[in-house]
């Protein structure tokens, strides 16, 4: 499938015609492309083309990422619980547990839906004989927060290795590819980023203070190879008690206006995110106050929940508030979109969470107000913090992050320094890496890559 620029991934927000949707409905796919193909040859405006081409991209890919049928879901969990049934697929559809779409008039559930159901529900977790353990990462993680919270300030160095390559099926001696792999940016916490080694060859780095920063290898592929980078960073975190009686009054000054509008498909006004905001902010007129019951309502009402893939939600931050559920970087969309509604600017931010313990993608928000200047919102994390009833935890995701932070995007809804030809496995992040050849882009599932700490610095004496 060919790449879609920013100004076509606009085209997500119109409504497809009705016959369309109502064969997607009932999961009547191939009717679905049938029809959006009937609609392409017909004289509609240039943009609805564009959505209907996207739209048949998502009927290709929906049964990837809704796999199982409920005999599969019963027969898989069977294999850890016995006694699993019927029932316990109603409880947890009734508990907003399973996403599930209709393929061919029945249910499909989503492919993580295992990973959602074992990590939320305690009833399946006991019988499965499943009880909670402080991981490694977990306790790194609580001693950190505590760390910035009573010295005020935290300075740590990180050396990551990174690496991505085609699954072998997917190989073809001679293809030429175009391969890139997220590098730290700098960034309000991060500083002394040094890329200390990498995969040779035709190689371009993009700017220190990139948007969205990646290091681009092209080769012809003669076999089958492990693309890497290597990199050091150094981040900074500043604590800063949003929650305390000292708080000052704050506003938000001129000249924010790229942070206050509309970005779509995604950051967008709807009828519905505008209601809402309008409920949440009630009669407050601070922008701090009104960005924090943004925080609140966010991390004690929205459920986490491992998503199918971004590029296959039309709205993400609508699909979060109308759902109640989503992961790091939907629920981090809602509270920009809807602090952006409220007049309050806000942005994205995005890369890896990373420590000794453990490194993988991670998104979060940052938002302004006068006097404090740009504030972190992590909702996932201090979501994770309220269903534990960690309270001091759930309030330090309001304004402040952890060391643990591998900054690679500085934006949101990017373009590469070196363009893509074809759909990226994420069209709105790089966090994991991306790899096309002359022909294709390659999915999610058809290459492999790793993340590794090679080694942590250790703390430093704040300077």
């Amino acid at each position: 499938m060919r790449r879609f620029s920013g100004e076509e991934l606009k085209s997500l927000a119109l409504e497809l015609p009705e016959d369309v949707l109502k064969y997607k409905d009932f999961g009547d796919l191939e009717k679905a492309k049938e029809a959006a193909d009937h609609w392409l040859e017909q004289p509609i405006g240039e943009e609805l083309k564009t959505r209907l081409r996207y739209e048949k991209f998502i009927l290709e890919e929906l049964p990837k990422q809704f796999p199982y049928t409920k005999a599969d879901v019963i027969r898989l969990f069977k294999e850890k619980l016995p006694d699993f049934s019927e029932e316990d697929i109603r409880k947890m559809e009734s508990k907003n547990l399973a996403e599930w779409i209709y393929i061919n008039g029945e249910k499909h559930y989503i492919h993580n839906l295992m990973r959602n159901i074992m990590d939320k529900d305690d009833d399946i977790r006991e019988r499965a004989g499943i009880y909670e353990k402080i991981s490694e990462d977990k306790k790194l993680l609580l001693q950190k927060v505590q760390q910035i919270r009573e010295q005020g300030e935290a300075k740590e160095s990180f050396r990551i290795r990174a690496t991505i390559r085609l699954k072998d099926e997917q190989f073809k001696p001679g293809m030429k590819v175009k391969v890139h792999l997220p590098i730290p940016a700098e960034a309000y916490q991060i500083s002394d980023v040094q890329i200390l080694d990498h995969t040779q060859g035709n190689v371009s780095i993009d700017k220190p203070d990139s948007l969205y920063r990646s290091i681009c290898f092209q080769d012809q592929l003669q076999e089958n190879r492990t693309f890497f980078v290597e990199y050091k960073y150094t981040v900074t975190a500043k604590y800063v008690d949003l929650w305390s009686d000292e708080v000052k009054k704050s506003s938000v000054p001129e000249g924010m206006e790229e942070y206050l509008k509309e970005q779509y498909p995604h950051i967008r006004f709807s009828p519905y995110l505008t209601s809402l905001a309008r409920e949440i902010a009630g009669e407050e007129k601070d922008p701090l106050e009104i960005a924090r019951r943004i925080y609140d309502y966010i991390t004690t009402k929205v459920q986490y929940s491992y998503m199918k893939e971004y590029s296959l939600i039309t709205d993400i931050p609508q699909y979060c508030a109308r759902n109640l559920r989503g992961d790091c970087g939907v629920q981090a969309l809602l509270f920009i979109t809807l602090c952006r509604i409220c007049g309050i600017p806000a942005k994205w931010q995005s890369g890896l969470y990373a420590n000794p313990a453990y490194v993988g993608p991670h998104d979060w928000a940052m938002f302004y107000v006068e006097p404090y200047g740009w504030l972190y919102a992590d909702p996932s994390f201090g979501g994770s913090a309220y269903a534990s009833g960690d309270e001091q935890r759930r309030r330090f995701y309001f304004g402040n992050l952890e060391t643990y932070r591998m900054v690679a995007n500085n934006a949101f809804q990017q373009d590469f320094a070196v363009k893509k030809e074809f759909m990226s496995i994420d069209p709105y992040d790089n966090q994991t890496g991306e790899i096309e050849s002359e022909e294709k882009g390659f999915a999610s599932y058809e290459v492999e890559n790793t993340k590794e700490m090679v080694i942590s610095a250790g703390s430093q004496s704040p300077s």
